[in-house]
């Protein structure tokens, strides 16, 4: 075969996508593989080798143990919670006539700009025992003393209320995916055959959104397994431990406890995947179809009487999630003594004077924002590629490459922060201690959002666009820089801005990979609520509310109103 003849069949733009290929396999089976292999080893100031003392130590400890026990409990209460609230809440927005119901939908995605462990010392602020405002104005009411409450956000009951509140917009987000989908005419049927709004809900739309909402309740359950702040915020001072808390605590010891972490953390890691494939095996197969014409119109059931107490009801989960927690948040950053409330003589601007001028803020913000930008930079990128790879069939075993750029939606964060510590404290790749180790965090943790983004945004272009480029002598990666990136822009500027927002205030991994030079906003606030910094930790928090607010804003300016939907983990 001559030179030219093997020059025309070699197309330099394999050398990309085999490029991706391996930068997924380095991100995501790397440090799987370290934190595997960890749990098998015994420290070296034991002597080092291989050992299964660590899964013994781990799981036959009873203060091991318990948090297991815990974390099951907290995860059903709160997965079925959030099922209840997510589900009625989608199903009064998609198939009632309440009013406003854009407000509502548009306000429950407003709800992932707080991050959960702000919101959970918000509610500190408004249900603590002593100085929450709640309890202060039910001592005030009924003339009572200090030691006297209503409410108090430290115990096991308020943990699950805390963790509802920002795990229920995920189900919220699927579940009204699942109904937007269904045909009102089964249900006008039923109307007409007599049965009412609810007894119509029950018997006729509730099976038809099953799948939907058996996906939805396997999601709030995942995420409040793999939840760290607000069991570290609310929890601990409960004492009560769950895995994520235990995990941490085995990392920051004193002694080598890495093996017996990385052990502990494996089944967390197992029930995760498991927990993403039966979601996903759920959605692939849907046990029920409608048949409708004109795509499915949905015409919204009736409430008459009820539509306006509906509509309250409906208000309730969103002042607690958004409005009180805002409004908490942003009130006690001006407040010189919080017990205090909103008095004149009250009120500061010292807590911004102090973290303006306080050197762990101001350095944590510069590398908050540098890893924001370029982790969803490089996110961005590497998605764009492998949904582009993955859409188009361009190399053998592309599905593995779909599959590589999504699974870290099984990986917790704070399990693959122990992998990354793991692969990344020795020779030759030694990263610890410096951004990169929490930018490949990042990268990897949010990798699956801009890959489905950017999937999606890819499903609208038409192969044979480019294949006509191609006909005429343009190479593939050409034809992806010059034709296929310009067509689908938006969904690159939505899947960046989808991966700039959570990196701001990511917090689960980023509290185990740290150190005193590589601090983020999220680590300086949980140091700040050690100290019991509350003013200061709620001037962080309007600042750190602020930038994501701008992110958000700018994805309705350049994206359209409906690129937070991507947020909704496939």
């Amino acid at each position: 075969m001559s030179s030219d003849e093997t020059s025309k069949k070699f197309d330099p733009s394999f050398l990309v996508w085999a490029t991706v290929a391996v930068a997924l396999l380095i991100l995501i089976v790397n440090p799987v593989y370290y934190l595997i292999q960890e749990s098998f080893l015994i420290s070296e100031e034991e002597g080092g080798g291989w050992t299964l003392q660590n899964f013994v130590t781990a799981f036959t400890t009873e203060e091991h143990l318990i948090p297991i026990y815990w974390t099951l409990i907290v995860s059903i209460l709160v997965g079925t919670l959030s099922l209840l609230v997510g589900a009625i809440l989608a199903w009064c927005v998609s198939r009632t006539d309440i009013p406003c119901p854009g407000m509502i939908r548009n306000s429950v995605l407003i709800s992932f700009v707080t991050p959960p462990f702000l919101g959970a010392i918000a509610w500190i602020f408004l249900a603590g025992p002593r100085m929450g405002w709640l309890n202060i104005i039910y001592r005030g009411i009924f003339g009572l003393g200090p030691d006297s409450y209503l409410f108090d956000i430290f115990t096991i009951s308020g943990l699950v209320f805390s963790m509802t509140l920002f795990n229920f917009p995920l189900v919220f987000i699927v579940v009204l995916a699942g109904l937007n989908n269904i045909s009102s005419d089964v249900e006008d049927a039923a109307n007409i055959a007599g049965g009412g709004t609810f007894s119509t809900m029950l018997n006729i739309t509730l099976p038809l959104a099953l799948p939907a909402l058996c996906a939805g309740f396997i999601l709030a359950l995942l995420e409040a397994m793999i939840l760290f702040g607000i069991p570290n915020v609310l929890a601990i001072p409960a004492g009560i431990e769950v895995m994520t808390t235990q995990l941490r605590s085995f990392m920051v010891s004193e002694d080598d406890m890495l093996g017996i972490a990385s052990a502990y953390s494996l089944p967390m890691l197992a029930t995760a995947f498991f927990l993403v494939y039966i979601r996903r095996y759920i959605l692939g197969r849907r046990g029920y179809a409608t048949i409708g014409g004109k795509g499915g119109q949905r015409r919204p059931q009736v409430l008459g009487f009820w539509r306006i107490p509906v509509f309250m009801l409906c208000l309730l989960p969103i002042i607690c999630s958004v409005v009180l927690p805002s409004f908490m948040l942003i009130s006690t950053s001006f407040l010189n003594t919080i017990g205090y409330g909103l008095q004149i003589s009250n009120l500061t601007f010292d807590n911004y004077r102090f973290i303006f001028s306080n050197d762990a803020f101001i350095i944590s913000l510069k590398n908050t924002i540098i890893l924001a930008i370029f982790a969803a930079t490089l996110c961005t990128l590497i998605a764009a590629v492998s949904a582009y790879i993955t859409q188009r069939q361009l190399v053998k075993g592309h599905k593995y490459i779909s599959f590589l750029a999504t699974a870290p939606i099984g990986i917790p964060g704070i399990v693959l922060a122990i992998g990354l510590f793991s692969a990344y404290t020795k020779e030759p790749f030694l990263l610890y201690g410096t951004l990169w180790i929490m930018m490949l965090a990042y990268v990897t943790k949010y990798m699956p959002l801009a890959f489905q983004t950017s999937n999606a945004g890819l499903m609208n272009i038409h192969f044979e666009l480019e294949e006509s480029c191609r006909i005429l002598g343009a190479s593939r990666f050409r034809v992806f820089k010059d034709i296929t990136i310009p067509l689908f822009k938006v969904s690159l500027i939505a899947s960046w801005i989808l991966v700039f927002m959570p990196c701001l205030r990511e917090l689960s991994a980023s509290i185990m990979l740290w150190t005193t030079d590589t601090k983020v906003i999220s680590v300086v606030i949980m140091d700040f609520y050690e100290e019991a910094l509350l003013g200061q930790i709620s001037a962080i928090a309007v600042v750190l509310l602020s930038l994501t607010l701008i992110a958000v804003f700018s994805g309705f300016r350049f994206v359209g109103r409906d690129f937070m939907q991507a947020r909704e983990k496939n």
